[in-house]
């Protein structure tokens, strides 16, 4: 008890709720891996659909079919043929939206059964996530915190790579100061979700990480250089076609149909009626909002830097799923943790429904969902404005839980 935050001990009903919520989370992944997919909670069709495509991809390379894995039809056939006991029905549009990095990653797993491959990488991805988090100070809260999140158990049932992320964004931001050549090298590594690298820049030029920063560049670039050597130029240029020339089967595009269930700031302006147009504008300013921010705060090293550039990164992305939102659910559990003991309790429904967001999301099922990217914005704002964070900050200290 006494490892615990103030907050937490003082007001146990939230936190016990939180628990709630994470049980729920968990206990969906039970029922889906027992064959009982949808008796609580939606439909995921078996543990690891996602994790079925990225399997059919890196099998790809030993039956020298690699060439065609940014093929949507392909894709779609090799997934629903050699998966088809794992899958409880056929993969609707499946899409290999990676670019030919993540094959480095997704190639060693391929050479095992899909369960084994499956509870391999989960294994490993929470291992990544728990030694990143335990870095920080109170990093036991918010390690146990990350790892019991429905944004975890969701990861799991998807069989994706979120947790793998965080952690080399944690892992690597929270490194800067004392190896920033590792720092670097860890973030480099994140060149496989592209989407989140532009902030990352941002953060270390803004922060003058210059270590740093050329340790990130020159791990990317060997990142992509064994990629092209392991499999060849061209795979790069299929992969960009992807997104400058969408492909349709059946009349549908996978990229936009991965969008229409996702919980993105576009998406759900969308959902609320407005015109595409309006909701691509509105994506882009959260984009330039968030870049702006985060410049800030690394800026002026703010305490909470971290867990706001975790919130700044879902904001800005143009495309996120439930187990995307990890990164919201360990902000919200190191605002918790920042939290003074005589704080409102009304103030921590906030951090408690920015961590329970994915068991009512994506907004297209859950209407309650579209105020996802309302909660993503609020933990980031609590973070930046917390005055525990302000006085350590102004001391020249490192705040208690600092993320």
């Amino acid at each position: 008890m006494d490892s615990l935050p103030p907050t937490v001990r003082r007001y146990w009903p939230l936190a016990l709720t939180a628990v709630g919520f994470a049980l729920y989370g968990w206990a969906m992944v039970v029922a889906t891996g027992s064959g009982h997919d949808g008796v609580i909670g939606p439909h995921f069709n078996a543990l690891g659909a996602d994790w079925a495509i990225f399997m059919a991809a890196g099998r790809a390379i030993f039956s020298h079919d690699v060439s065609h894995i940014y093929d949507q039809l392909w894709i779609a056939q090799a997934v629903n043929s050699e998966y088809a006991n794992w899958l409880s029905a056929p993969e609707p549009h499946p899409l290999f939206p990676y670019p030919p990095v993540y094959l480095l990653v997704v190639v060693p797993f391929a050479l095992l059964p899909i369960g084994w491959s499956l509870l391999a990488s989960q294994i490993l991805q929470f291992a990544a996530l728990a030694g990143a988090l335990m870095t920080f100070v109170r990093g036991r809260f918010l390690a146990i915190a990350a790892l019991m999140a429905p944004a975890a158990s969701n990861n799991v049932l998807a069989g994706s790579n979120a947790l793998l992320v965080a952690a080399l964004i944690v892992g690597g931001l929270a490194a800067l100061d004392t190896s920033p050549l590792l720092a670097g090298a860890l973030l480099g590594l994140v060149i496989f979700k592209p989407q989140f690298v532009p902030l990352l820049l941002v953060a270390l030029i803004a922060g003058r990480h210059w270590r740093a920063l050329a340790a990130m560049g020159v791990t990317s670039a060997l990142f992509v250089l064994a990629s092209v050597i392991a499999f060849g130029p061209n795979l790069w240029l299929k992969w960009a076609d992807v997104y400058i020339h969408p492909q349709a089967v059946d009349g549908v595009n996978g990229t936009e149909w991965g969008h229409i269930w996702d919980d993105s700031v576009s998406t759900c302006v969308s959902l609320l009626g407005a015109p595409r147009e309006v909701a691509i504008a509105v994506q882009m300013a959260a984009a330039l909002f968030a870049a702006v921010s985060v410049w800030q705060v690394f800026a002026a090293r703010h305490p909470a830097r971290t867990a706001i550039l975790l919130c700044a990164g879902l904001l800005a992305s143009p495309h996120i799923s439930n187990y995307d939102l990890i990164g919201v659910a360990i902000a919200a559990a190191a605002l918790t943790a920042q939290l003074p003991a005589n704080t409102r309790p009304l103030l921590l429904v906030l951090p408690l429904m920015a961590y329970a967001a994915p068991l009512f999301d994506p907004p297209r099922v859950v209407a309650l969902g579209l105020i996802t990217p309302l909660l993503i914005l609020g933990v980031m704002v609590a973070l930046w404005r917390n005055p525990a964070d302000q006085r350590a900050s102004q001391a020249g200290t490192r705040a208690p839980s600092e993320t």
